[in-house]
């Protein structure tokens, strides 16, 4: 299930941009970290805080709009090319950082 939510969020970060701002991106996260991982409340939230402090305003516009995907692992698979590998790159360390402050395993 963890293995799931990870897809899901690293979906979320990589479909094409939007207009998002930090409460916008938290929500997502929260919405698909509460369907997707076997977290509680706490940890989702952690997470999510994560996420908004320590991504680039872009990625975080990139999570709103993953989140209206119909398919979010397919919007990964799309997009994941366009990305530039700094971009890439700071998605997956916070990711990674996330959920080792959070507790949450993987």
């Amino acid at each position: 299930m963890r293995k799931v939510f990870f897809a899901s969020l690293f979906a979320v970060g990589l479909a094409a941009c939007g207009g998002g701002n930090g409460s916008a991106a938290k929500t997502a996260i929260l919405d698909s970290c509460m369907e997707e991982a076997d977290a509680d409340a706490e940890t989702c939230n952690c997470m999510a805080d994560q996420f908004v402090e320590k991504l680039d305003p872009k990625l975080l516009d990139l999570i709103v709009e993953a989140s209206k995907a119909e398919d979010e692992d397919a919007y990964m698979a799309s997009k994941m090319g366009e990305l530039e590998p700094a971009e890439m790159g700071q998605f997956m360390t916070v990711m990674m950082g996330a959920a080792t402050e959070c507790g949450m395993e993987m």
